[in-house]
């Protein structure tokens, strides 16, 4: 039988999520390590199948064109992102919201979706999730999960590479990062600098989402089309914002960049609800720490 150390680190990498997502395996045979990755990326496939905001045969889509005229059955999967989205909104008194599609619509950001009606001022509080895991919008409006689906499929691929009998493993979509088993993961955080070195993270054993908004130097431009918007007020964040977010769960943590990205440091509370910590550097600033204590 082969020690862990002399069996190889295999990793791929295919685009999904509109982005690039990898996956990194250790500890296993290749073969073994081949047929683990192939079913991880089917769970991240049909996520990208389920929730796009850009294909017609979507849930997603489906939802937009008639979740207004009544009940919308969705896969069990897209049922679970919105219930954790709704419970976000809930918590987050509407900054994170996922209706908030139409006005990335309007800023250039998203393309209108297809023979969907015109959206009519609805927010999260319209959208109503019924015990039998069918959905219904009480008003016209338009709804994208690109903010918490893509962390919701790094979990799926992690979760089912595990199922499978791989201990250690990092599945990396796009800086949505999940590492399971694995001795301490360096994450380089991405975040505008003037020359400065980067700063890089230890994570085992958990999450890591990070989000980013329009340097100052960009805002008049960028920010126009920024997709980092408080879903209240409808307000971008401020020019040349970074944070990341640590915790259980990518999903969970995709979501909070977003709560975190519109308030700031007064998402501290609400992180501290969620047992997450976030870093976050305003232009100019020195880095900030909220929420958990990191060990």
């Amino acid at each position: 039988m082969k020690s862990c150390s002399s069996l190889p680190v295999i990793e791929r990498a295919q685009p999904w999520l509109g982005t690039l997502v990898s996956i990194r395996v250790e500890g296993v045979p290749a073969e073994e390590a081949h047929r683990a990755m192939d079913a991880a990326f089917a769970e991240i496939a049909a996520v990208h199948r389920r929730m796009s905001f850009h294909s017609p045969k979507s849930d997603v889509s489906r939802l937009n064109r008639e979740a207004m005229r009544g009940p919308v059955a969705v896969h069990s999967s897209t049922y679970s992102v919105l219930q954790c989205a709704q419970e976000c909104a809930r918590r987050s008194q509407g900054c994170f919201d996922i209706s908030v599609a139409a006005e990335l619509v309007r800023r250039g950001v998203l393309p209108p979706p297809q023979q969907a009606a015109h959206p009519g001022g609805g927010s999260w509080r319209d959208i109503e999730l019924l015990p039998d895991g069918s959905v219904f919008f009480h008003r016209p409006l338009w709804i994208d999960v690109g903010g918490i689906a893509k962390g919701f499929a790094v979990d799926c691929a992690s979760e089912r590479l595990a199922a499978l009998g791989i201990a250690r493993s990092v599945v990396n979509a796009g800086g949505d990062i999940r590492v399971r088993g694995t001795d301490a993961e360096l994450v380089r955080l991405s975040a505008p600098s003037s020359g400065q070195m980067a700063p890089v993270l230890e994570l085992s054993e958990g999450s890591i989402a990070g989000s980013c908004a329009a340097p100052r130097s960009e805002a008049r431009e960028e920010l126009a089309h920024s997709v980092h918007l408080h879903g209240a007020r409808r307000q971008t964040a401020s020019a040349g914002r970074f944070v990341c977010v640590i915790a259980e769960r990518c999903m969970t943590a995709d979501a909070l960049t977003k709560v975190v990205m519109a308030q700031g440091a007064d998402s501290a509370a609400l992180l501290l609800e969620y047992e997450a910590s976030a870093w976050i550097k305003d232009s100019g600033c020195h880095w900030q720490h909220l929420g958990m204590e990191i060990a």
